[in-house]
């Protein structure tokens, strides 16, 4: 891995669509701060330190150092070291895409498994208990396209690789 990076293309659209991204993660319940270290990330080609996050955004370090660490647990977001520096540094995690997509995949089961544990509970209610069916099937359905796509994400990058 080459130096840590330079922020020259950080440009006023380049600002807004950081901002996009991270409204885009708060509309998934996730942090906009976390949303807004992601998309500083995809535009750069390198690591970034806690200081060039904190300085870029606007942001405290405490807010870089929170939403970091919820990104790397998530798998989307990786913490290096340069030779001969003792500052942590982060970049976008190689699969990030199929990481964000399979965490988005992990609420989706999580929410279907409610619906199945207390399905019994509503049977009596025709109206309730289609609905808790209709949920069902739903997560059903997309489970089986996310995890479609995540295959084919993975089969293309893997063909990418031996091109």
């Amino acid at each position: 891995m080459e130096g840590a990076s330079t922020l020259s293309n950080i440009t006023p659209e380049v600002l807004t669509f950081i901002e996009e991204i991270g409204l885009d993660y708060e509309r998934q319940h996730l942090p906009r701060v976390a949303g807004r270290i992601m998309g500083l990330l995809m535009v750069t080609n390198g690591p970034l330190s806690s200081q060039q996050i904190s300085s870029t955004l606007q942001i405290s370090l405490g807010a870089v150092s929170t939403n970091v660490n919820l990104l790397i647990q998530i798998g989307i977001v990786e913490k290096k070291t340069l030779i001969g520096d003792r500052m942590n540094y982060y970049i976008l995690a190689s699969d990030s895409l199929e990481k964000d997509v399979s965490h988005l995949l992990m609420e989706i089961i999580s929410r279907q498994a409610i619906f199945k544990k207390y399905q019994h509970l509503v049977k009596d209610d025709e109206i309730v208990y289609q609905r808790f069916k209709e949920s069902i099937e739903a997560a059903d359905f997309f489970i089986e396209k996310y995890e479609q796509f995540l295959s084919d994400v993975r089969s293309k990058k893997s063909e990418t690789r031996t091109e």
